[in-house]
């Protein structure tokens, strides 16, 4: 069987260039006016050129998406933007709604259509309904959907490329598809400015919920709450790296990952750990827990496999805290560069001290030990420590295991602290 595609998620230029290093076999963006990320987003169409042509010298595949459900205001500038994006060159148009689907096949009738998440394709009748009505070439599945109905859904249309999330965020929604966001502060979630009003505290005056059921007169919906209340919608983390055999039984070609919003050490070590995990399942080796404890070391949730295994019920909620990061691991500094006679120029996430005990994580999936022996700024000053948003800094870095002194490290590497290396 050909082996399943990493589709990594691309927030800026930045995110995109270190989850194809770090392993990515795609990688997913789009432009603020018609995705739903229109928040914390850099793709002008000028970056999108880069990012492309960035892309196509990795051998990588880029898939724009254009996921928004538009209002009439938007089709003009849409209609307008399609020919720029074909002159691209992007691999695929990920969509959600139908209508700019059929603008797309009268402007660009030889484009490679996505059905995005977001269109809650949750059946295979539907799954044929894209494909006959608008030349839909993948689905990529709801996420609520399990493991046996993915199989049933690949099984009915074989000829359909079915693509599904195995990593990051959950809504309380039908995949995305939340007005919350709308009634809490007058911002769409479905034109991308989602305010996660979701995450939120909610406190109930009466402690419990009634909800009316035809078979009696209420039933409880019991949950636990302190003085500062309890976050009753904050699903916890979807984490299928344990199980992409079933996923590569059902028939999933493509691995997507959630999150272009997070940080640029979450497009790293999310993209290395499920590298490492395909290229073994592909091996035929067994899981390697070691891939789990890397994506561990990034903040989460909790982690959980959605509806994919079996129905999460309360077991998948996170009642205590909205984001819990790993209190034991930090992400101290990535590399820009390396120098020569072991120093390297970094760029600072976190705090650091000279005589540290250090972690370097390679793209190349090595891991190494070195000690911090200098620190120097640009114009030859030197400090003894370092902390957050104090920019760029060269670092000199000492291995710590064998007989070499001076440890030679990649571009792009991650510079982290808190756990034993060994």
């Amino acid at each position: 069987m050909q082996k399943m595609e990493l589709l990594m998620p691309a927030g800026s230029p930045r995110k995109l260039e270190l989850a194809l290093s770090y392993g990515a076999d795609a990688v997913y963006f789009g432009p603020p006016l018609f995705s739903l990320r229109a928040r914390q987003n850099d793709f002008t169409l000028e970056e999108m050129q880069k990012s492309i042509a960035f892309i196509k010298d990795r051998g990588a595949k880029g898939y724009m998406t254009l996921n928004i459900f538009a209002r009439n205001r938007k089709l003009k500038s849409f209609r307008e933007a399609i020919p720029m994006y074909r002159d691209l060159g992007v691999d695929a148009l990920i969509v959600a709604d139908p209508g700019l689907a059929m603008v797309i096949r009268e402007i660009w009738p030889e484009a490679e259509i996505h059905l995005s998440v977001q269109a809650n394709c949750m059946n295979y009748e539907a799954v044929k309904f894209w494909h006959k009505s608008l030349g839909v070439s993948r689905v990529i599945l709801s996420r609520e959907l399990s493991i046996e109905e993915i199989t049933e859904t690949k099984q009915r249309v074989p000829e359909m490329e079915l693509e599904a999330f195995v990593h990051g965020s959950i809504c309380i929604a039908y995949s995305g598809r939340c007005l919350m966001s709308s009634y809490m502060s007058h911002r769409d979630a479905n034109q991308g400015v989602c305010d996660n009003s979701c995450r939120e505290k909610f406190k109930v005056h009466d402690h419990s919920l009634y909800i009316e059921d035809l078979r009696d007169e209420g039933s409880i919906y019991s949950m636990e709450e302190d003085e500062h209340g309890t976050y009753i919608m904050n699903a916890k983390d979807l984490c299928m790296i344990e199980h992409l055999d079933k996923l590569r039984k059902a028939g999933v070609c493509s691995l997507k990952v959630e999150g272009r919003t997070k940080s640029e050490s979450y497009a790293s070590i999310v993209a290395r750990a499920y590298r490492g995990a395909i290229d073994d399942l592909f091996a035929g080796k067994d899981f390697n827990p070691s891939w789990l404890k890397e994506i561990e070391k990034l903040g989460h949730r909790g982690f959980h496999t959605g509806f994919m295994i079996q129905d999460p019920a309360d077991q998948g909620q996170n009642y205590k805290s909205s984001f819990s990061h790993n209190p034991d691991y930090k992400f101290a500094a990535l590399v820009n560069q390396p120098l020569s006679s072991g120093w390297v120029e970094v760029e600072v996430k976190n705090k650091l001290e000279l005589g540290q005990t250090l972690e370097i994580i390679e793209p190349s999936g090595q891991t190494k030990c070195a000690r911090l022996v200098g620190i120097r700024g640009q114009k030859g000053e030197t400090r003894e420590n370092l902390h957050s948003g104090m920019g760029t800094w060269n670092l000199n870095l000492e291995g710590v295991t064998g007989t070499e002194n001076q440890i030679h490290v990649m571009k792009n590497s991650w510079i982290g602290y808190g756990v034993d290396p060994a």
